[in-house]
């Protein structure tokens, strides 16, 4: 009997790679096995889906990934037509509320732009980020940061964003999402975005069932995708993810991912993995989402790298 498993997706850091420049060996044996199998597989990151074709091939696995959701789960690219498709997107209105609730605190606001990222000041931190992601670093007024994007950052110091989420800025915030992603970076989507959703369109695009999807991350925006799908929670994740999942692997710096493929994919009869939260999800297919799957109206789809 073959695995109930039909797609896998995971998160990147944290997750998938052992550190910002490697996946391990064993991680990339598990994807070109299950693979070979029929089960999809595709990392779902917070970074730009855009930014992350270089990365790929830096890591080895450019030839054996079926989709990539970038921007927590805001932009899909299909890498066998190079196709990119976007929503939910934040508005030009959408900023100035963001840049209010965090005036007071010593953070730099940055945005991805295509194989760039705009930031209003070029410190230790923001340099780091454009250079892990391969992107070219510009310095901008913060007034040319007051357009539409699919993810607005604010940067800084462990215990400034620590005083931002006790002040209750992000509980009164209501034309964004925040999240907090590792312990220098916030970010701002739009308030309808989770990873679930992104999950969602490819597996209504590829027709697969929310029980059918292995999910694996480690983070606080992991969350959703972790609980609507048989998530499964790296050794090394945040209690918050650990609770919500229906199975806990090894760290990522122990293969975490290979562990638990090698015995609920690739095993020659594997038990059928089991998802915790089927009953809250079970009324919904492939098609149920808060945008039914579909891109919002400023949704677009082009040519990757455009």
């Amino acid at each position: 009997m073959g695995s109930s498993i039909k797609m896998v997706v995971c998160d990147l850091d944290g997750t998938l790679l052992k550190h910002p420049k490697k996946i391990s060996e064993r991680n990339k044996k598990a994807i070109r096995e299950m693979r070979k199998k029929g089960v999809l597989f595709g990392v779902c990151s917070g970074r730009s889906a855009i930014a992350l074709q270089k990365k790929l091939k830096t890591w080895g696995i450019d030839k054996d990934v079926d989709f990539v959701l970038g921007f927590n789960g805001t932009m899909y690219w299909d890498p066998a037509t190079d196709q990119v498709q976007a929503a939910y997107a934040l508005n030009a209105e959408d900023i100035p509320p963001i840049l209010d609730a965090c005036k007071g605190y010593p953070f730099s606001f940055s945005q991805y732009e295509g194989l760039k990222m705009l930031s209003t000041r070029k410190n230790f931190l923001t340099a780091a980020m454009a250079g892990r992601n391969e992107l070219e670093f510009v310095t901008v007024p913060v007034e040319e940061l007051k357009k539409r994007t699919y993810k607005f950052m604010a940067v800084g110091m462990p215990w400034t964003l620590s005083k931002w989420l006790k002040s209750g800025k992000k509980e009164e915030l209501k034309s964004a999402r925040v999240f907090r992603s590792g312990p220098f970076l916030l970010e701002f989507v739009n308030p309808h975005l989770s990873k679930l959703e992104g999950v969602r369109m490819v597996a209504k695009k590829y027709g697969i069932k929310l029980d059918e999807i292995a999910a694996f991350g480690n983070d606080n925006n992991d969350l959703e995708m972790i609980e609507g799908t048989v998530g499964v929670a790296m050794q090394n994740a945040l209690p918050a993810v650990k609770e919500k999942a229906s199975y806990i692997t090894d760290s990522n710096w122990k293969d975490g991912v290979a562990t638990w493929v090698e015995k609920y994919v690739l095993a020659d009869n594997p038990p059928k993995a089991v998802m915790k939260y089927k009953d809250k999800y079970l009324a919904e297919t492939t098609a149920g989402s808060a945008a039914d799957g579909k891109p919002s109206a400023a949704g677009t789809a082009s040519k990757a790298g455009e």
